[in-house]
């Protein structure tokens, strides 16, 4: 971005724009990434997880739905009783656990990143017109997010669903609307920092509108934090559809997720372990690599934990 130029005196001096300092620390970053085994973990697991989600239909070697009672309750390959068919066992009405799965990782990643999406963009425009304008604004958001704080997310997402009754569209919506306060009051105490800014203020002095400032020159400087909060709250998100889909108030049975096979497989777990615990270690994985990602992102953003 150009420096903003503010007459001072009859002449135009040139104001220092943070936006260069952002540029530093991503380079810094992206080359500590590669001394960072536990962020290019991360990214392999969550690399791996969006392949298999997008090529899904020719990884699966079974319709996720295709039940075969003859075979219910298989263990896995390498157990006594297992078949080379069938890897990861199968649940109580036949289906192939590892089809389930991969079909499963679709889902996770669809409510997460949606979520992510909308809770983002809702809470960092509040955040903005809060932080910039004060006044009564402020107070009326503010407010609104203190109610909101003061239900614990989980018990709010299914008090909401409960009433809204479940599936894939309700549970994106109510996730992401649940989730805006964190986003806004982030976005909000940098705001608050940003709009008594030189180049804020030489904005102004040249007649820019509030809309144009807020755009081009409040929200690029905010915009590493709304990054460092979406990758962080993507496992919470993905953790909240499965909590949701496990107490039947999410995702329809009809479709493969790994918080359903948990719900299927918690009557089956003194002799039949598999059945709830690969998902559930496909569910771990994702988001504990979606926090490594976070946290590297969070050290490299993040100014003052500069070195």
């Amino acid at each position: 971005m150009e420096p903003i130029k503010e007459v001072v005196g009859g002449d135009l001096t040139e104001v220092a724009h943070p936006l260069s300092e952002q540029g530093v620390l991503w380079k810094r970053g992206r080359r500590n990434l590669w001394r960072n085994k536990a962020a290019l973990l991360g990214f392999v697991i969550l690399a791996g997880v969006l392949a298999t989600a997008l090529l899904a239909p020719l990884l699966a070697p079974y319709d996720p739905n295709q039940q075969a009672l003859a075979q219910r309750l298989l263990p896995p390959a390498w157990a006594p009783g297992g078949k080379p068919s069938h890897i990861l066992g199968t649940d109580h009405l036949g289906r192939d656990i590892l089809s389930r799965i991969i079909y499963g990782s679709r889902i996770s990643l669809l409510v997460g990143i949606t979520t992510v999406a909308v809770a983002g963009t809702l809470g960092s425009f509040l955040g903005l017109l809060s932080g910039y304008y004060g006044g009564w604004v402020d107070d009326v958001i503010m407010r609104v997010a203190d109610v909101q704080l003061a239900f614990p997310f989980v018990l709010l997402a299914l008090a909401v669903m409960a009433v809204v009754g479940p599936g894939l569209k309700n549970i994106i919506v109510v996730l992401g609307i649940t989730g805006w306060v964190e986003y806004g009051r982030v976005v909000r105490a940098e705001v608050l920092s940003l709009r008594s800014r030189e180049y804020v203020e030489a904005a102004k002095a040249i007649g820019n509108r509030d809309a144009v400032i807020i755009w081009r020159h409040v929200l690029p400087n905010v915009a590493t934090s709304i990054i460092v909060i979406a990758t962080l709250q993507m496992g919470r998100m993905i953790i909240s559809e499965s909590a949701l889909t496990f107490l039947g108030l999410g995702i329809e049975p009809t479709i493969p997720t790994w918080g359903g096979m948990l719900n299927d497989g918690r009557n089956y777990m003194n002799n039949q372990w598999w059945v709830s615990t690969f998902p559930g270690l496909a569910l771990l994985f994702t988001v504990l690599a979606s926090n490594l990602v976070g946290d590297w992102l969070r050290d490299t953003l993040d100014p003052t934990l500069k070195e």
